[in-house]
């Protein structure tokens, strides 16, 4: 009996040991999750300096890694076969193009918003790299021995005019360098748009690489920007053709499969770009009235929790970061009576929990989570200002 109250006092010993580590592993999380935003005073979050910090060594330490690496190349001759540095020694690394382009905007908004952060002389060494005229040339010359219209249309295409756009609004001697390097690749996608879009006779109502609100959108900001007037008007002619009669679009039932942005709400952060104030309360109450009801928004933007977060999984952690910086957008361009206070504070209050819930799996040293939700976590917040 004693032996046996012996061994059941160690195990509760070891047992209550285990506890408080578990309960100060998860106080730690929370408090570097904490610690990477702070909030405005309407609530909603903005990274703080240490959280600028923190994506952008992820970022940086991806867009350096070539390996391992996924591409869709046809070969032709043997010389065709070569190590994604050679074949794009701008965005080769962060295991896909797309994904290096999309950290490439993460850098460049870091830099330009946050420009004493530790890392800011490795972010300016590794754009100066990125964008030298030469290597532009070389992925200028790989996209024209392809079809333009397959290769990385219209994600990966989009999120290149994005960080154009970007390089565009800011009034600085480096970034106009940049910019004027990166510029036969930008006026080679933009004119491919141009002869690509009007024969897209359908949307694609996805939240995938193929989602046609995001390629519209991202190329009417950039667009507007350059004053590319012609370019502008297509993509908004193409999103009040595909959009503008949509009613009850679901969002409750997203993510569609595995999904890594909101399909409906990808539409909302285009469509409000493209028509006035006004009109856009109008159409998004249509769109989804669940949005303007404390009710609703339990039921559209509820988060359905999964324990599993790499691998495809990781796409739902993307899919809330999206979500995020959609809503964001929406806010800032509704009229300010669209939304009650405490619709507001619902919808600010899902944002802040979907924010908490995707960093349970960035920065803990898993690449194919890290290489892409780095950068849609600072668009999440930063990305729409």
């Amino acid at each position: 009996m004693r032996l046996t109250t012996e061994i059941n006092i160690h195990y509760m010993k070891v047992k209550f040991t285990f506890l408080l580590a578990a309960l100060w592993c998860s106080a730690a999380i929370a408090q570097t999750t904490a610690s990477l935003t702070q909030k405005l005073s309407d609530g909603r979050l903005t990274l703080s300096q240490q959280g600028a910090s923190y994506f952008a060594k992820l970022s940086l330490e991806c867009t350096n890694k070539p390996y391992p690496h996924y591409y869709h190349e046809t070969l032709s001759k043997p010389e065709d076969l070569k190590p994604p540095d050679k074949l794009w020694p701008s965005f080769y690394g962060c295991f896909d193009w797309h994904s290096g382009v999309h950290n490439h905007w993460a850098l460049v908004k870091l830099l330009k918003a946050y420009p004493k952060i530790p890392e800011a002389q490795q972010i300016k060494d590794k754009l100066e790299k990125s964008f030298n005229a030469d290597n532009i040339k070389v992925e200028v010359a790989y996209f024209k021995s392809h079809n333009l219209g397959e290769f990385e249309f219209p994600y990966g295409t989009s999120w290149l005019l994005k960080v154009a756009e970007e390089l565009t609004k800011w009034d600085d001697p480096l970034a106009k360098k940049w910019l004027k390097n990166l510029e036969p690749l930008t006026t080679l996608l933009a004119d491919a748009y141009v002869n690509i879009w009007p024969n897209v006779e359908e949307a694609r109502y996805s939240g995938d690489h193929y989602a046609s609100s995001l390629g519209l959108s991202f190329a009417y900001d950039y667009a507007v920007a350059v004053k590319n007037d012609k370019l502008a008007a297509l993509m908004k002619e193409k999103g009040l053709a595909f959009y503008t009669e949509i009613k009850k679009f679901p969002l409750q039932k997203e993510p569609f499969g595995y999904d890594f942005m909101s399909a409906g709400l990808l539409i909302v952060d285009f469509y409000r770009k493209i028509t006035p104030a006004d009109e856009f309360a109008k159409w998004l109450k249509e769109f989804n009235p669940d949005l303007f009801s404390l009710v609703g928004i339990t039921k559209a933007l509820k988060i359905n929790k999964l324990e599993k977060h790499d691998e495809f999984e990781s796409h739902f952690d993307g899919f809330h970061l999206n979500r995020i910086w959609c809503l964001n957008g929406a806010m800032a361009s509704l009229p300010a009576n669209a939304l009650p206070k405490e619709i507001k504070d619902a919808w600010i209050q899902a944002q802040n929990d979907m924010w908490e819930y995707a960093q349970e799996s960035i920065g803990k040293g898993n690449y194919d989570i890290d290489h892409w939700l780095s950068s849609f976590s600072v668009f999440a917040l930063e990305g729409n200002k």
